[in-house]
């Protein structure tokens, strides 16, 4: 059996040596003695251990129950050891609602059930999270919480067959202010006065009268999500087995002190109160994802129907004049955004003091890439008062290959770089998710978000950061380009889109009224307007056009940087592109089906909506423009006859359209006129992908049931 990992939080470093020496004669594997908050919570974020025993008083600016609540942030649970169990350290304690409370001094038998408690309530916690989670709020609560009514004393349930012990402990309970709402000898009485009371709380002796013990009774009322606390004289190995199988809140073995009594209550009370708010925040975000899936796939179905009826009327009819008029839309405001762009966008206006930037790289198997993609952000010229005024957060989300060993040895040489470790169940989740565990552990005002293969120039950050500095400015894309774009085909037609959407479509919509979009790599955001809207959608396909649009609606700007450039790698092959490029086309149609309504009923300017909704929409209209060439050609070639009778200037508009963009993306990369004449042509036929595409896409959320990380795959191609 393998032992659980702890990382030991103390700042005296006697009680260090003492706390360490009795885990490893239990068995466990300490990660670490560390003496300081900062400490514990970098230790906590790279190791993932399994537990962290935390001292309340720290030396440093951050005690115990500080560095706790961001410990916690992670999924990683915390048992305090204090000599302290007055009101006052346990209020504090509670905030980040730890797994036990260990009252100094402690024996070794104590340790051991606190730490065995622990990691099984926890573990039964975090399956529940993942299995499927059942409301279980009383409704008189609920009503009390709505009318601000003082919080009545917690009502304590005592389950003991020694009269004298039980009443000695309603004594004790009672002079802390609790509540005793009744006293039972046996298993039959204990459930019988449960369903009656409905206690916030059950002291539970092992040994009961009657045919049930304590255990048998835990499992029964486990649906009531009731906090247990047992009490017993045992603390043999068998009698821990058969306790731990309920995952208590608590274990005291007696006789003990009230004022570990207390301190068990006090934490027990709080961690049930934090877990039922987790609990229905979580099914209220299962439910709302539920219901916007169900909305994808009723959106999904009304656009096929309108395009097959469409395309049957066309083959039927033989006349496609509908499509002319239709392409006639996008045609119109594409050649809107490429005479907008040259205009010149807003000058960036330097803050005086520039804000401390946090780059956050979720990775992911990542061992062709990570290495280069570190050093790179990590040599960036951005200083304040000489010191780098960034830092370098790598969460190495479940890597199964070689890139936590590339980490650790990168750890040696670059001085900023800090490591987040995720670990199943949590990792391979959603990369909305990963960048949410980013933000917890970050300390700058600014997140940047860069994949596992970015390149940056030197003065990445410092050309991009000013375009923040402006009122209601929550984000800045910068220009992502490819480092092996002279590979093939492929990869230079990637190029050439990117091209295409920095230097026409983000560079007008900056013009425009700073409203461009997020877009995976390069992108600056502040996070202050991050926590404003809940973080990332760890459910979303595309977590990054999902954050875009929800900052659009609350009102907020994204500005485009041309000049601040991001290098990664296109991908050089047809089968992981197309499966990459289905990823995106879900995102998009996922946002559009989602955010449709929310976008039409924001308090925002007209122009916005009608921009964004035509930015969701483009996908859709670019497959029709590639149905309108194949019509075309069909028609030239004689295979089949449509009749196309909208008037020529529309026919001419909504073909011709689609050209001088990718030209003038092109020319603005400064290749020649020529160049990008030939790199329209090739375009146009690699655009002819985007006919299966949707299909792909279609299907892909017709038929899907969650929503996962669908990272691509980076090969380190240096071409």
């Amino acid at each position: 059996m393998v032992k659980a990992s702890i990382l030991v939080v103390e700042d005296e470093a006697i009680t260090a040596l003492d706390i360490n020496e009795k885990l490893v004669k239990l068995g466990y594997e300490v990660v670490n003695l560390v003496a300081t908050g900062t400490e514990a919570i970098k230790f906590s974020a790279e190791y993932r251990p399994d537990l962290v025993l935390m001292d309340i008083s720290l030396k440093g600016k951050m005690d115990g129950t500080e560095a706790a609540q961001k410990i916690s942030s992670l999924s990683i649970p915390v048992v305090f050891i204090s000599a302290y169990s007055d009101d006052k350290t346990l209020k504090k304690a509670k905030k980040s609602a730890p797994y036990g409370y260990l009252v100094k001094p402690f024996d070794i038998k104590s340790l051991q059930l606190t730490i065995e408690t622990a990691l099984k309530k926890h573990q039964a916690d975090i399956q529940e999270m993942y299995d499927g989670i059942t409301r279980s709020e009383e409704e008189a609560l609920k009503s009390r919480d709505k009318q601000n009514l003082p919080a009545p004393p917690p009502r304590i349930l005592i389950v003991e067959d020694e009269f004298i012990t039980a009443m000695d402990l309603e004594d004790k309970l009672q002079d802390m202010g609790y509540q005793v709402v009744d006293m039972v000898a046996s298993g039959d009485k204990a459930l019988e006065k449960i369903k009656l009371h409905q206690p916030d709380l059950i002291l539970m002796d092992l040994m009961l009268q009657g045919d049930m013990d304590g255990v048998q009774v835990a499992h029964k009322i486990a649906p009531e999500d009731i906090p247990v606390i047992f009490l017993t004289a045992y603390a043999d190995e068998k009698t821990m087995e058969k306790i731990l199988e309920t995952s208590p809140y608590g274990y005291l073995i007696k006789p003990f002190k009230s004022d570990e009594l207390h301190s068990a209550i006090e934490v027990a009370l709080e961690k049930s109160k934090t877990d039922k708010k987790k609990k229905e925040k979580m099914e209220e975000t299962i439910h709302t994802k539920e219901d916007e899936l169900k909305m994808e796939k009723t959106g999904v179905f009304f656009v096929t129907a309108v395009i097959c009826s469409l395309a049957i009327y066309g083959m039927v009819s033989r006349s496609m004049t509908w499509l002319m008029y239709l392409l006639f839309i996008p045609a119109c405001y594409n050649m809107f955004l490429v005479f907008l762009s040259f205009k010149k966008p807003a000058p960036a206006v330097p803050f005086s003091q520039p804000p401390r930037v946090s780059i956050i790289i979720p990775a992911h198997n990542e061992e062709m890439t990570i290495e280069k993609c570190v050093r790179s952000l990590s040599l960036m010229n951005y200083y304040h008062k000489g010191e780098k005024n960034f830092e370098v957060l790598v969460i190495n989300d479940g890597s199964t290959d070689k890139t936590g060993e590339i980490l650790d040895n990168l750890k040696k040489e670059v001085d900023c770089l800090r490591i987040i470790t995720r670990k199943p169940p949590r990792s391979g989740n959603g990369k909305g998710y990963v960048l949410n565990d980013g933000i917890r552990m970050a300390e700058g005002d600014v997140i940047a978000v860069f994949d596992a293969d970015a390149r940056v120039g030197s003065d990445f950050l410092s050309k991009i950061i000013p375009y923040l500095n402006e009122e209601k400015v929550a984000g800045v894309q910068a220009r992502v380009r490819m480092y092996n774009a002279d590979r093939n085909l492929l990869t230079r037609m990637q190029e050439v889109e990117f091209s295409i959407f920095g230097n026409i479509i983000l560079r007008s919509r900056d013009i425009m009224g700073k409203n461009g979009f997020l877009g995976g790599n390069g992108q600056i955001t502040t996070r202050k307007a991050i926590e404003e809207i809940g973080g990332w959608d760890g459910f979303a396909v595309t977590e990054d056009l999902n954050m875009s649009i929800k900052l659009m609606i609350k009102g907020y700007k994204i500005r485009y940087c041309g000049k601040a450039h991001v290098f990664q790698e296109a991908v050089p092959y047809w089968k992981p592109f197309f499966r990459q490029r289905v990823r995106w086309a879900t995102g998009n149609l996922e946002t559009l089906f989602i955010y449709l309504a929310p976008i039409i009923d924001a308090k925002i300017p007209l122009y916005k909506k009608i921009d964004s909704i035509q930015y969701l929409f483009f996908l859709l209209f670019i497959a029709f423009v590639m149905l309108g060439y194949v019509v075309a050609i069909l028609n030239l070639g004689g295979v089949l006859t449509f009749f196309m009778e909208a008037p020529v200037a529309i026919g001419l508009l909504s073909m011709a359209a689609f050209f001088p963009g990718v030209i003038l993306g092109v020319y603005r990369d400064n290749e020649s006129f020529l160049t990008g004449l030939i790199r329209a042509v090739e375009y146009w036929a690699y655009c002819l992908y985007l006919i299966p595409l949707f299909f792909a896409a279609f299907f892909h959320m017709v038929t899907r049931k969650d929503r996962k990380w669908a990272k691509t795959h980076h090969g380190g191609d240096e071409s």
